[in-house]
């Protein structure tokens, strides 16, 4: 054992000064201690274990009596009891690295070492003990070569504040029954926190929400229509979301998400195949009415000038959209149902139009307002909102403004159209129509795509002899299951 000496500074008393004093070289100044040191050499089974806690020193040691500031008894029960901690091995085989664990009535700690010795350090970690009546400093070496154990702090028997039932945050065990929904949180912090850009995507969210109320056939029919889109879900994810003790599948969960984002309004348990999707739900009631009001007033003005066609009329002459053409002077205007076959052909012309000038611009409209943004595509102002609110997201960032079609959002587009087209080219209560072949060349829409999108949304594509392809849809609804990728 190594011993030396060091001197104790004197204390802020010092005696008084007296002129004209000197010290011998071998005597101590006034007032100082001579203390020897003493360092001892590792011992593993002795050397003691340094923790740190930076989360902050426990309650139960910074203020065992629980007292509050104001000087009020916090813990009336009694003094809180510090924790307390274990030492072991890391990993029973093997003789480096250890662990320390510890817990007291709130909190529990952790920490490890992985035991690899000393790095090369000119320093090392002592613990120093300082012994008053024999004078004595023992240095001893902290265990594991010096490390300091970063205790990790965790909150024992902890219960998140969610309603099980409601999965509403905030209801959970207080019981109230006024809880703030997890999507609202979320809103709330990105309102107050996020950046531009992710209040943009909360605010694109906001607005694609369907407000009931202003959907035609809004009550007690649209609200069993929504009931009834339930169907997707199988009988064991059914049974486990009114049970609430089980998880649904991931899978299908996600599965129906993605559907919903990307076709149309449908009803899984229609008994028609013409109920499955309603042009009036994909327009809206305020774009229908305007719809329905043009192709009314063309009808009725038909009989005035019958020299020139009611269908040239309605599309108008610069259109080259041959496919709606030619639908729509097959349509018998007298004949039951015709009419609204019409004005779901003139709301597919629309959105048609839509895409082919936002494609010759880049997949960019650029203006200072939507009003104006609808004006460049010769919209009407009562169809217009409703298309860029579909299939287009706000630019933000530019002083001009504008509005810009990505890549999933043309997909939706021609999903969209697609399934437009099969329902005003289908006679009676079938959906079902013999080719799709002009329709995807006017929009210049690959055939294998357009076939890939039907499929993907429930429909039967098949190719005859001469290369067209027919569609059609069947109740019950299905569709198809999910791909999974190739194995590498």
């Amino acid at each position: 054992m190594a011993t030396s000496s060091i001197l104790r500074s004197p204390s802020k008393k010092s005696p008084k000064k007296r002129k004209h004093a000197s010290v011998k070289n071998d005597a101590l100044p006034p007032a100082t201690t001579s203390i020897r040191v003493e360092v001892t050499e590792e011992n593993k089974e002795y050397d003691p274990v340094v923790v740190s806690f930076p989360r902050g020193v426990p309650t139960s040691i910074s203020n065992p009596n629980g007292d509050d500031a104001d000087g009020d008894d916090g813990n009336p029960g009694g003094r809180l009891s510090p924790p307390k901690f274990t030492y072991s091995k890391l990993k029973a085989s093997s003789s480096r690295g250890r662990r320390v664990t510890g817990s007291d009535e709130s909190c529990s700690y952790s920490a490890f070492c992985a035991g690899r010795g000393h790095d090369n350090r000119l320093t090392k970690l002592y613990v120093a003990v300082l012994d008053k009546r024999n004078k004595t400093l023992k240095l001893i070496p902290s265990a594991e070569k010096g490390t300091v154990f970063a205790l990790d702090q965790e909150v024992k028997a902890y219960t998140p504040n969610v309603s099980s039932s409601s999965m509403g945050v905030g209801g959970g065990n207080d019981g109230s029954s006024k809880a703030v929904s997890a999507s609202n949180r979320v809103q709330m912090l990105v309102e107050s926190f996020g950046s531009k850009k992710k209040q943009k995507v909360m605010a694109s969210r906001a607005a694609n929400v369907v407000n009931i109320n202003s959907v035609v056939g809004a009550g007690n029919v649209m609200m069993d229509s929504v009931v009834k889109q339930g169907g997707m879900i199988s009988e064991g994810n059914r049974e486990a979301l009114l049970d609430g003790s089980k998880v649904l599948n991931p899978v299908e969960v996600a599965l129906l998400q993605s559907r919903r984002n990307t076709l149309p309004p449908f009803d899984v348990n229609a008994d028609s195949p013409h109920k499955v999707f309603s042009a009036q739900l994909i327009a809206e009631s305020t774009a229908w009415e305007k719809c329905s009001k043009i192709v009314d007033k063309v009808l009725k003005k038909a009989d005035e000038t019958p020299e020139e066609h009611w269908a040239d009329k309605l599309l108008g002459k610069g259109g080259h959209h041959e496919s709606l053409r030619t639908l729509l002077k097959s349509i018998n205007p007298t004949k039951k149902g015709s009419v609204h076959r019409i004005k779901t052909t003139f709301l597919l012309s629309l959105i048609i139009r839509f895409h082919e000038k936002v494609s010759r611009k880049g997949g960019k409209i650029l203006a200072s307002s939507l009003d104006d943004c609808v004006t460049q595509v010769r919209l009407p102002a009562e169809v217009g909102p409703r298309i860029f609110e579909l299939f287009s997201t706000p630019i933000e960032g530019r002083e001009q403004g504008g509005y810009m079609m990505s890549r999933n959002q043309a997909d939706k587009l021609c999903v969209w159209c697609l399934i437009l087209y099969v329902i005003a080219a289908s006679n009676g209560k079938d959906m079902a129509v013999s080719s799709i072949n002009q329709l995807c060349k006017d929009m210049k829409l690959d055939d294998k795509k357009a076939a890939l999108f039907l499929r993907e949304a429930g429909f039967v594509v098949k190719k005859n002899g001469v290369g067209d392809l027919g569609v059609s849809l069947s109740v019950p609804l299905t569709f198809p299951p999910p791909k999974r990728g190739k194995k590498t």
